[in-house]
């Protein structure tokens, strides 16, 4: 179910579950690609620092227009929530969010937030002030 927001910059829905799930799953796999392909020509610890970057600054990339992978592929944006607006070069707000998803077991206190919190938001969202909303 989508929940109608308001945004200075014209986006008006916050992203579903589904397309949340979805997107952090390509997500996942880009990291995973990063780290086996990376793995066979420049060694365990530098493709698994390399995936692990991409993951926890993902929203800030500016030549992916400061959305991940799997966002772009889902069409949703994570912005901040006061003024709406993207987190392209916000390096410091796209790891203050990610940061909960790669820890073990906040990265599960992270899934709850989503399902069973009042605002649907993840725990990440929460700290870092941001919401994911659909373009």
């Amino acid at each position: 179910m989508e929940e109608q927001i308001t945004q200075p910059e014209g986006i008006s829905t916050k992203a579903g579950l589904g397309d949340r799930f979805l997107g952090v799953l390509i997500d996942w796999l880009v990291c995973m690609v990063f780290y086996y392909v990376l793995d066979m020509f420049i060694g365990w610890g530098i493709s698994y620092g390399i995936g692990a970057i991409y993951f926890l600054v993902r929203d800030a990339l500016p030549f992916l227009d400061g959305q991940s992978i799997g966002k772009k592929v889902m069409k949703t944006r994570a912005v901040k929530e006061d003024s709406g607006a993207p987190l392209t070069n916000d390096y410091a707000t796209s790891l203050i969010r990610n940061i909960p998803a790669v820890i073990p077991v906040v990265s599960l206190v992270d899934a709850i937030f989503i399902l069973l919190g009042d605002e649907r938001k993840r725990l990440g969202d929460k700290i870092g002030k941001t919401i994911v909303v659909k373009e």
